[in-house]
């Protein structure tokens, strides 16, 4: 990727200095044009657009600043280099309000104009790679908006995308007000007692909402089924009220409609807490009931009443659960019935819903095959089963059984699917090889697996570790470049993944024998 100069000065000899004293080409940059007076500057930028603009402070007629604040009026993507022999405080202040990037002093130092034209160069590709990707998913969009869109916000409000990709992605939806603001409402929908457990009441459910949208709000069906609304910042106080508006137009099409409420939170990582709140609202319908709206805070007024805080590692326990590990799932179980069993709290809404908290959490584990809870159990037997909780005693028969299920589904699942983690992992990284962020926690991430696991079962199937396959398909990409296109080393090592071209030819010559040179020399 070629960065378009233009050098300005209107002394020849400062132009030929900057121009043939620092090898432009070998960097990535292209000199298009010269000019000797900031009029003259300003006819090429507006007909042959350079990227970025070396100019002299100290020109007749127009100088350096107005060049510049010409220029940012003009278009504020080009990048502008004050160069001068001037060092009052008072011109660089003017320049920098103009939007000039740099100085450089008169005689110039060719290493410091390196330094400061890499840096420009490095900013300038990612604001072309930001517009180019911006543009590409406007187009896509445009495509099949309503596709992409749920699918998108399904990775969001589980985390699995970066906060990077969310940003821009947002941008493009014209939904990053969800970033400055965001109130989830989590809707469940009583599927057996309408009759209609083949989708088609979800997508009425979702005509109906679509008929008459609400302003200020985003709405999507997870693919689990729930429908989720989010309450953009300038809709977030009415959240309560836009809650008993959807409650009641579902029930005035006859149906019924269990709605959670989360609190208000700000940023990327607010889009999830907002709808993990949701989910945990939801749960507390075993209790208050179904077919009614719940808030976040009516379901820690609930679990508040715990003082000393039921301590759990999750993280062990969902992994020994969706590995298949029976032993450590059988302690764990223990380890909670024991933890609510020290709490010594007596309410029998808080043992129900520290037992719902579990089994919610144990399910969330079948979503990655498209199964929920409640589908696995049954709705009612499963709310059924945990309303007939009276004492600590029951929970460990009831938590035993339920989550021995889920534990059956998941080695069922993989003695039918063998390597399917291993597979849906190199499935994933042919397609992404070239992304310098692609890790072994963005792969796991994106196949729902846990790092540590796809390390092992990883290596043991493809025979080497994940890194090295990552390695091998990028340095294989380099080899397909060198052999059918013109690019420089720099930018095919910035194609296939590689930020830095030193690293790849370290790279380069221990995967194939000799460096990139005498390769291209064969």
């Amino acid at each position: 990727m070629e960065i378009k100069v233009m050098i300005v000065d209107d002394e020849k000899l400062e132009r030929v200095l900057i121009k043939r004293g620092f090898p432009w080409e070998d960097h990535g940059f292209s000199v298009i044009g010269e000019a000797s007076s900031g009029a003259e500057a300003l006819e090429f930028i507006k007909y042959r657009k350079p990227e970025l603009v070396l100019t002299d402070i100290n020109m007749p007629h127009m100088d350096g600043l107005e060049l510049a604040e010409h220029i940012s009026a003009l278009d504020e993507s080009i990048h502008v280099i004050m160069i001068t022999g001037y060092r009052e405080f008072e011109y660089a202040r003017r320049a920098v309000k103009l939007g000039v990037e740099d100085f450089l002093l008169k005689p110039i130092d060719m290493n410091e104009l390196k330094e400061i034209a890499l840096k420009i160069r490095g900013k300038i590709i990612k604001e072309k790679d930001r517009r180019k990707e911006v543009e590409m998913l406007k187009q896509s969009v445009s495509a099949d908006q309503d596709i992409l869109m749920e699918s998108f916000f399904q990775r969001l409000v589980e985390k699995r995308t970066s906060e990077e990709e969310a940003e821009k992605k947002l941008l493009a939806y014209g939904c990053e007000a969800l970033l400055e603001g965001c109130c989830c409402l989590n809707l469940h929908l009583k599927e057996e007692r309408s009759g209609e457990a083949d989708g088609s009441l979800h997508k009425r459910a979702m005509e109906l909402l679509g008929r008459d949208p609400i302003d200020g709000t985003i709405s999507f069906l997870h693919y689990m089924k729930n429908i989720i609304l989010f309450c953009t910042v300038r809709r977030v106080k009415d959240s309560g009220e836009i809650a008993r508006q959807i409650h009641q137009r579902m029930r005035e099409n006859r149906i019924d409609s269990t709605i959670g409420i989360s609190r208000i939170h700000e940023g990327y990582e607010g889009i999830a807490e907002a709808f993990a709140e949701s989910e945990h609202a939801l749960s507390a319908s075993v209790l208050l009931g179904d077919n009614r709206i719940i808030t976040y805070e009516e379901y820690m007024h609930i679990m508040e009443k715990n003082p000393d805080k039921l301590t759990f590692d999750w993280e062990e326990f969902l992994f020994s659960l969706t590995n298949g590990i029976s032993d450590r799932v059988s302690v764990a179980i223990e380890d909670y019935v024991e933890g609510v069993r020290n709490s010594r709290v007596t309410e029998v809404e808080y043992l129900r819903l520290t037992v719902m908290d579990l089994m919610s959490k144990a399910g969330s584990t079948l979503n990655k095959y498209g199964v929920s809870l409640e589908q696995l159990i049954g709705e009612d037997r499963l709310y059924e089963s945990i309303q007939s909780i009276q004492t600590v005693e029951e929970c460990r028969p009831f938590l035993d059984e339920s989550i021995h299920m889920i534990l059956n589904y998941h080695n069922s699942r993989k003695s039918k699917q063998g390597n399917k983690v291993v597979n849906e992992a190199l499935e994933y990284i042919d397609k992404n090889f070239c992304d310098p962020a692609l890790t072994l926690k963005s792969v796991a991430s994106a196949v729902f697996s846990n790092e540590s696991y796809l390390s092992r079962v990883f290596k043991k199937e493809a025979g080497q570790s994940l890194i090295e396959y990552v390695l091998k398909k990028r340095i294989e990409e380099s080899i397909r470049l060198l052999n059918t296109t013109d690019f420089k080393v720099y930018e095919i090592a910035e194609k296939v993944g590689f930020r830095d071209s030193h690293y790849f030819g370290i790279c380069f010559k221990k995967q194939v024998g000799v460096t990139v040179k005498e390769f291209k020399q064969r």
